[in-house]
């Protein structure tokens, strides 16, 4: 059997070393920590590795900056062993897990922190955990078994400090695995069951989600570039800050990592001014594009970058506009996969797209608001529910607004609207014309009848104006020569002339209307003897 050359043979086409690290490297990839007793071990094995990784970027600056402070101090107070149960709590206030003081419970979430430890889980699943239901579900459990741990030893055993620790430790969990396990470059069987899962959902609810994060990402880049301007107009305010502070450097650089863990919290009230409602730093103040109300604030050099009393008003006001712009995006994300659309589906998949939005911005306010210290930093934020809904609203309108555009189905039934109505004003025209005329055939044919009796009197008038012009003539003959003309038989018509000795004579003309009995009127030789007498 020709197995190929040998590893060692130095004709083949690749070094021996080389071929041999790929191969032990290739090995370890597939077999990895599943080796040791399944998929769920690898998924074990890295969500400890996540809970290591996180709450070292917390404790360990702390520790160093505990070394130098006591390193400045004549007499130490406390070691560095002080510094680990502080971050530790600060690790669990940024799980969600409220921080007991002497003075106040602190119940805003460090963002920044929040992020560290979701990257943790995020890294831990690209690089040990094994894309199986097994492995993912084993990693959520390990970690949130960790973060009830660091709580217990930390003593924070309440049972609101519990549960939050339980709850916040499993939704850090499942974002950072969601986000390394789906989104790999080799996805595996546990992203092709989340695939065929998505598949049987409807579409619109596809498109609406897919333009809800769309949104949210969207408003969160305006909301960054938003606190970089905040900063950048602030700088001198923030370095006059410092310089009253008087610190040393290890308290500078401690004060530095204390402020990044703050500065995304910041980003999210940048947020709610861009939205409209604002947010407030203490009791007593507001900062909103239509107005800003300051007051005394504590002398934490992240504050200098807050917007000043007169960047209230003017163009700010428009400011809700970009969050519809971001709808006008999330819109157009969600149709253009989309080749057919029920044109009613338009108005779901706006609602769904600013809906999603408006979730996601109103728990990142409910995380980065709460209690910030006593006295007026009892309140620090806005409201989540409030700015949710405005969120939704500005975003879905967007929406809404660039589908109604874009989309052919919505031209098409606003055009079949548009010929319904017309076809329903003419025919409702054409009713009110029909009932103006009621009763008007008969009046036509009555016209019609008047006119045709009109017409048969004429033609009878003109008949009679023929038959009397021979009589007519006659008296004329008769008068003018003295001599009446002889009458026909059946002429209906009769003239004598009346003389009187002495005067002028007197002619009178009649016609005869014939007799009923249709008899005509003839004159007699003895008639024409009287008047020959008569005349002489």
């Amino acid at each position: 059997m020709n197995r190929g050359p040998r590893s060692d043979d130095p004709t083949s086409g690749r070094p021996v070393g080389v071929r041999r690290t790929l191969e032990q490297d290739t090995t370890t990839r597939s077999d990895g920590p599943s080796s040791l007793g399944g998929p769920w071990v690898s998924g074990v094995l890295g969500a400890i590795q996540a809970v290591v990784f996180s709450l070292a970027v917390v404790v360990v600056p702390a520790i160093a900056m505990a070394v130098a402070a006591n390193a400045q101090l004549s007499a130490s107070t406390s070691g560095w062993t002080a510094a680990v149960p502080v971050a530790s709590r600060l690790w669990l206030l940024g799980h969600g897990v409220p921080l007991v003081t002497g003075i106040a419970t602190v119940t805003i979430v460090p963002l920044g922190i929040t992020a560290a430890a979701v990257f943790a889980v995020f890294v831990s699943a690209r690089r040990t955990i094994v894309p199986t239901r097994s492995a993912f579900w084993s990693a959520a459990a390990t970690y949130t078994v960790g973060t009830l741990l660091v709580a217990v030893s930390t003593g924070s055993t309440s049972g609101l400090q519990l549960t939050s620790a339980a709850l916040g430790g499993l939704a850090v969990a499942l974002v950072g695995l969601c986000w390394g396990l789906l989104t790999g470059p080799e996805p595996g069987p546990l992203a092709d069951r989340a695939a065929v899962l998505a598949a049987r959902l409807p579409q619109v609810v596809r498109d609406g989600a897919r333009g809800a994060a769309t949104a949210a990402a969207v408003v969160a880049l305006l909301s960054g570039l938003l606190t970089l301007l905040w900063v950048m107009i602030g700088w001198s305010t923030v370095g006059d800050v410092l310089s009253d502070l008087r610190l040393d450097a290890a308290s500078s650089i401690s004060l530095g990592i204390a402020q990044l863990a703050l500065l995304p919290n910041l980003a999210v009230f940048a947020g709610t001014w861009i939205a409209g409602p604002g947010f407030a730093v203490g009791s007593g103040t507001h900062f909103g594009p239509d107005l800003v109300t300051s007051a005394p604030l504590p002398a934490i050099p992240l504050l200098g970058a807050l917007p000043a009393p007169s960047a209230g008003g003017g163009v700010g006001v428009w400011a809700p506009v970009l969050v519809g712009v971001a709808g006008v995006v999330g819109g157009w994300v969600a149709s253009r996969r989309t080749e057919h659309m029920l044109w009613w589906h338009t108005v779901v998949v706006a609602g769904l797209v600013g809906t999603g939005a408006g979730v996601a911005a109103g728990t990142m306010v409910a995380l980065a608001s709460g209690v910030a210290g006593p006295g007026r930093l009892a309140d620090v934020g806005a409201s989540p529910v409030y700015l949710g809904a405005c969120v939704a609203a500005q975003v879905g309108a967007g929406a809404l607004l660039v589908l109604l555009v874009t989309r052919a189905e919505v031209h098409a039934a606003l055009a079949s609207a548009w010929r319904s109505m017309r076809s329903r004003r003419r025919e409702g025209a054409g009713g009110e014309r029909a009932a103006a005329g009621d009763g008007s055939p008969d009046k036509a044919g009555a016209d019609k009848a008047g006119a045709d009796k009109a017409g048969a009197d004429k033609a009878g008038a003109d008949k009679a104006g023929a038959c009397t012009a021979p009589a007519d003539s006659s008296a004329a003959a008769e008068t003018a020569g003295g001599t009446p003309a002889p009458s026909r038989a059946g002429a209906p018509s009769t003239s004598g002339t009346v003389s009187e000795p002495g005067s002028a004579s007197k002619t009178t003309a009649t016609s005869s209307v014939p007799k009923a009995s249709g008899a005509s009127t003839t004159a007699t030789p003895s008639d024409d003897a009287q008047r020959a007498s008569d005349d002489v």
